[in-house]
């Protein structure tokens, strides 16, 4: 069957690659880490899980090589 009718050639499968670049989701929660809310705040206002909203942050703050919120916040300043 594959002979006849070859598979079609589109993106792969799975998520898209932000690379070292930020994952909208992952922007939005820097940004909302930046303007001081803690993760319990931002859990609830995205409605997602605390643990979830850190692993938002650590990915965020890894890729921007910041060393702290306060760093990150700084970092997102620079780059908006």
């Amino acid at each position: 069957l594959r002979t006849r009718l070859p598979a079609k050639k589109g993106r792969p499968p799975g998520r898209p690659s932000h690379a070292d670049g930020l994952s909208p989701r992952e922007a939005e929660v820097a940004q909302l880490a930046a303007s001081g809310l803690t993760n319990r705040e931002i859990a609830a206002t995205l409605h997602l899980s605390p643990r979830t909203v850190e692993q938002h942050i650590a990915r965020a703050m890894r890729k921007t090589g910041a060393l702290s919120r306060r760093d990150l916040a700084h970092r997102l300043g620079d780059t908006a």
